[in-house]
C-alpha cells in the first residue's frame, strides 16, 4: 500500500512539473479490523446464610393431678388422672383412680371417662 501511495504522489508531481507546487495526495482505503471478543469475568455470587436459630420445644403439659377423693357417679372428664390402673372385669375395661372406678366412653369428639359404680 505504501508503494501505491508513493507512485501516486510521484505521478501527481510529474503532472505539474518542477515549477508547480508540490502536493501529496494520500488515498486511504477502509481497513477491516476483526473484532476481538471481550471476556468479562464476573465475581462469583456470594450467599450468606442466616445464623441458625434454636427454638426450644414447648414444655410438656403437667400431668393431671392424682385423684384421691371420691367423685360422684356419672362425673365425666376428658383425661385420666395420674396414677390410674387399667383393670378388666366382666369383659369390660375399667380404670381404678384412687377410690374411683372410671370407664372409657367413645364419642364423636373423642374418648371421655365417666365415674361408674365398681363392678
Amino acid at each position: 500500500m505504501r508503494t501505491r501511495l508513493a507512485v501516486a504522489a510521484l505521478a501527481l508531481a510529474g503532472l505539474f512539473g518542477p515549477t508547480a507546487a508540490a502536493a501529496i495526495v494520500v488515498v486511504r482505503h477502509p481497513v477491516y479490523v476483526h473484532p476481538v471478543p471481550v471476556v468479562v469475568v464476573a465475581p462469583a455470587p456470594v450467599y450468606v446464610a442466616p445464623a441458625p436459630v434454636y427454638v426450644a420445644p414447648a414444655p410438656a403439659p403437667p400431668p393431671p393431678p392424682v385423684l384421691t377423693e371420691k367423685l360422684p357417679l356419672d362425673t365425666t372428664m376428658w383425661t385420666l388422672p395420674s396414677g390410674c390402673t387399667k383393670v378388666s372385669s366382666s369383659g369390660s375395661n375399667f380404670f381404678i383412680c384412687g377410690p374411683n372406678w372410671l370407664k372409657a366412653i367413645p364419642s364423636d369428639k373423642g374418648t371421655y371417662y365417666a365415674v361408674v359404680a365398681p363392678p
